[in-house]
């Protein structure tokens, strides 16, 4: 990140270009007007120089008036081109000595009466002295440089500039492209990050379907065995319950014959027939009626077997009831009931059934009906409800809760087309269950429960019930946090009458 705001930081934009570019043209203006000036004071300096040294040689000969000798020191000074003109003028304001280049014009004798140099020209002067007497004055005007001279003196300024100013362009634009790339990589970097997420949430998503459509598989297959196991088996059943109530209807009847033919075998003792009365005197009367009360200890006995057996049987035809609940395959008979006044009618029995250590906290606030089999549902929300306690061995409270709920695109729910839902909750308070539990919780014979506490058919009974009625149920829950089991209904036809429950 700070690099990246280094580099930033330093990142030429329109506005910063066009100003270093004019710092750049500033800079090389006063670079050559320094130039200039410098070159020009150094040329007054060596011209101010040579004025002192014609004036000191001149001296004798304009104290003479030798006009010849100070021509002779004049034409001295013409082999430097740099020179354009020189004068010698006397104390009486005489020229005594001079030259000009053709073309210009000779040097007037400026300081004459107190007069001053005119300004803007390379001209200087010099008094030539006697002691402190001035007896002349001497003036040198140097050559103005031609333009190509100029030139080629400030082209090394001038293509310093340029140079500058063609470096500042191809760097702006480097930069500008440099920009532009870096805008495209930066974008291609957000699509790649943005379809690298959709690709993540579609494989996340992809997962879930896959572990969704195992999980259906799996349950369905569990199902279609289970209903054909307790078809099967329920088939079976009611063979041996006929067969059982056949058996016990047959020892009732045998009981009246055998204590007929006692009686006439009393009777016969009684009248009198001597061989019967022989054989019968042999057995003593305690002895035939110690055989009586093992008779019917063993017919008592046979009775209590009996209905042993009649109990386990229903207790098995309650488990292939679940089990065909589970497989979806139990015959229901929905009602269009409200699930507020069904829960409330069994409110009783809900407290009954959790005890006095946990409390139920009832929140109805449905007012739509639904199409379900009421017993079902008395069923599955007594068991939810025990559940709940089960899972709040220290006690605590369990909430019930009903709203309805509208399904459309400005308030979508997972797996539910829209439309209109009856929502049921059951809250616990309790242990909670972890994320691999929450998973297995509807499987068939999964339970947590200690051995002989559970068949672990509770779950997976109530959404079998549900998906059956057209439902969708689902749980919720963290370690330490509770769960909350979801039950989502679709409400009934508005022309179907809600019935007492």
């Amino acid at each position: 990140m700070k690099a990246r705001g280094l580099g930033q930081s330093f990142a030429f934009r329109p506005g910063v270009a066009l100003v270093a570019a004019a710092l750049l043209l500033l800079a090389g203006a006063l670079a050559t007007g320094y130039q200039y000036h410098s070159a020009t004071s150094e040329r007054q300096r060596q011209l101010s120089v040579q004025a002192k040294i014609l004036a000191a040689s001149v001296t004798a000969a304009v104290a003479f008036n030798d006009r010849a000798t100070a021509q002779e020191y004049v034409n001295a000074l013409m082999l430097d081109p740099r020179l354009d003109a020189a004068a010698v003028y006397d104390e009486a304001h005489h020229q005594i000595a001079g030259f000009q280049r053709p073309g210009s014009e000779p040097i007037a004798d400026s300081l004459a009466n107190g007069g001053h140099l005119p300004p803007g020209h390379l001209l200087v002067a010099a008094l030539a002295q006697q002691g402190t007497t001035a007896i002349g004055s001497v003036y040198l005007r140097a050559t103005t440089a031609p333009l190509m001279v100029q030139m080629v003196r400030y082209s090394g300024v001038v293509l310093l500039t340029i140079m500058a100013l063609l470096m500042l362009a191809a760097l702006a634009v480097a930069q500008r492209v440099l920009t532009r790339a870096n805008a495209v990589l930066q974008r291609r970097a957000r699509e790649l990050a943005n379809a690298n997420g959709r690709l993540r949430a579609e494989m996340e998503q992809r997962a879930r379907t896959e572990e969704a459509l195992r999980q259906s598989q799996k349950m369905e297959a569990i199902g279609q065995l289970s209903g054909g196991v307790a078809h099967d088996f329920n088939n079976l059943l009611m063979i041996i319950r006929g067969s059982l109530a056949r058996l016990q209807r047959l020892l009732l009847e045998s009981e009246p014959m055998a204590e007929r033919e006692e009686q006439i075998e009393r009777e016969r003792v009684a009248a009198g027939d001597r061989a019967e009365r022989s054989a019968a005197a042999r057995l003593a009367p305690d002895q035939d009626s110690a055989f009586f009360r093992q008779r019917q200890a063993r017919h008592a006995q046979i009775q209590r077997y009996l209905g042993m057996a009649q109990d386990g049987i229903d207790r098995a035809a309650s488990l292939t009831q679940r089990l065909l609940s589970f497989a979806r395959r139990q015959p229901l008979s929905p009602k269009s009931l409200r699930l507020d006044e069904l829960i409330r009618n069994i409110e009783p029995l809900l407290d009954h059934s959790v005890g006095s250590s946990w409390k139920i906290d009832y929140r109805l606030g449905s007012s739509w009906a639904v199409l379900c089999d009421s017993n079902q549902m008395e069923n599955a929300i007594l068991n939810l409800v025990i559940n709940a306690r089960d899972a709040m061995p220290e006690g605590g409270q369990i909430s019930i809760c009903t709203d309805d709920v509208r399904v459309d695109a400005s308030h979508p729910l997972s797996e539910l087309a829209d439309g209109d839902y009856v929502h049921l909750r059951v809250v616990d308070t309790g242990v909670g269950m972890s994320e691999d539990v929450r998973r297995k919780a509807f499987d068939p014979f999964f339970t947590t429960k200690p051995v002989g506490k559970g068949t672990g058919l509770g779950l997976s009974t109530i959404l079998g019930y549900v998906e059956q009625s057209r439902g969708v149920a689902s749980i919720e829950s963290r370690p330490g946090r509770g769960t909350t089991i979801h039950i989502i209904l679709p409400r009934a036809p508005r022309d179907a009458i809600p019935e007492e429950a």
